[in-house]
């Protein structure tokens, strides 16, 4: 990777990327840092140095929690500086977490103009957003795990897309979201190198238009995109009861099929970024995926020599992600079944 004055980045220096952006993932700031600090400056360049020196300054050893930002309206900049404020404690001192939860919750409660703490949480971030979109900005609030979320932004678009899953067609309402105040705490906690790409719900999609610099026909919006968060929309109405890192299961194995030139990426990245931990749903998610194509791959005599399965061709690879979610499907739809409950079709 070149790097700032024709530096580079070596393999020691991308390893400690990769390792400080999954503590940070995991809610683990200081760790993140620490991950860096093993490894000599010299071994960073570009934006990899630049994210170095970011991780120091906010997260070190010395740093200091946030002063409030300028967010051009006071309530933005209030709300901001109290979730940027929750999120480095949070951070930096992760057994503390819902401690500084209940203060974020107190906090809020004030800046609304309450004398007491608002206790539930659905009814707080209804209340926050309201009062943010009376002002101008849109957001999404609730619970990233492992910590509350906040989204602004000023602008977006809608459109209608048709998406084709591995098991169906299926239409969707697509918002594109531009104009960022935040991008939320998985973005603050790595220096905004990077930052959720999107969401759904039960009732569209929404995509974080800076999370795909190379625009909307790119293969990392179509698949990373388009076809993980329409597999969470269907999902969400024909099983609704999955847990986080079910949904985040099902959806990174239909962003293998979807996937051509980035099938390497998508790869790796799953098999470097791996937890234990079902309240980080995504690297539980990535463990669970890599685990069970190694298994559907070896039980049809395609055994990998390679832990990430690069060795394994692409379309053999792409066809093994479909029938695995397949036989998610079949096993979730018979226990239905059994249960006396019919999965509603996505769609109908």
């Amino acid at each position: 990777m070149a790097g700032e004055a024709g530096g580079v980045t070596t393999a020691a220096g991308e390893e400690a990327i990769g390792q400080s952006t999954k503590a940070a993932l995991q809610g683990n700031a200081r760790l993140a840092a620490a991950h860096l600090q093993a490894v000599p400056r010299s071994n960073f360049g570009g934006k990899d140095a630049a994210y170095r020196r970011c991780m120091f300054q906010r997260f070190g050893s010395n740093a200091a929690p946030p002063s409030r930002p300028e967010a051009g309206d006071p309530f933005v900049g209030e709300v901001l500086g109290l979730y940027q404020t929750y999120w480095w404690h949070s951070l930096t001192s992760p057994p503390e977490r819902d401690f500084y939860s209940r203060q974020l919750q107190r906090d809020l409660s004030t800046a609304l103009g309450e004398t007491t703490a608002i206790d539930d949480w659905d009814e707080l971030d209804e209340r926050v957003a309201r009062e943010l979109r009376a002002r101008g900005y849109y957001s999404q609030l609730g619970n990233t795990p492992p910590l509350r979320e906040l989204m602004v932004w000023r602008k977006q678009q809608s459109s209608k897309r048709e998406v084709q899953l591995p098991e169906r067609a299926y239409p969707v309402q697509l918002e594109v979201l531009d104009d960022f105040v935040t991008r939320g705490w998985s973005s603050y906690a790595r220096c905004e190198r990077s930052s959720n790409g999107g969401w759904a719900t039960d009732e569209r999609l929404y995509a974080v238009g800076p999370a795909f610099p190379q625009g909307l026909d790119s293969e990392a919006f179509r698949a990373s995109l388009l076809g993980h968060e329409t597999q969470h929309f269907a999902d969400l109405q024909q099983f609704p009861s999955l847990t986080p890192w079910e949904l985040e299961y099902r959806a990174k194995l239909t962003e293998l099929w979807m996937a051509r030139d980035s099938l390497r990426f998508l790869l790796g990245k799953f098999n470097r970024d791996q937890g234990d931990d079902e309240q980080v749903p995504h690297l539980f998610a990535n463990k669970r995926v890599i685990r069970d194509l190694q298994a559907y791959l070896a039980a049809h005599g395609s055994t990998s020599a390679r832990g990430d399965l690069s060795d394994v061709p692409a379309d053999q690879l792409r066809a093994a992600a479909v029938e695995v979610l397949t036989r998610d499907t079949r096993t979730r739809e018979y226990a239905a079944s059994m249960a006396g409950t019919t999965p509603a079709m996505p769609g109908k």
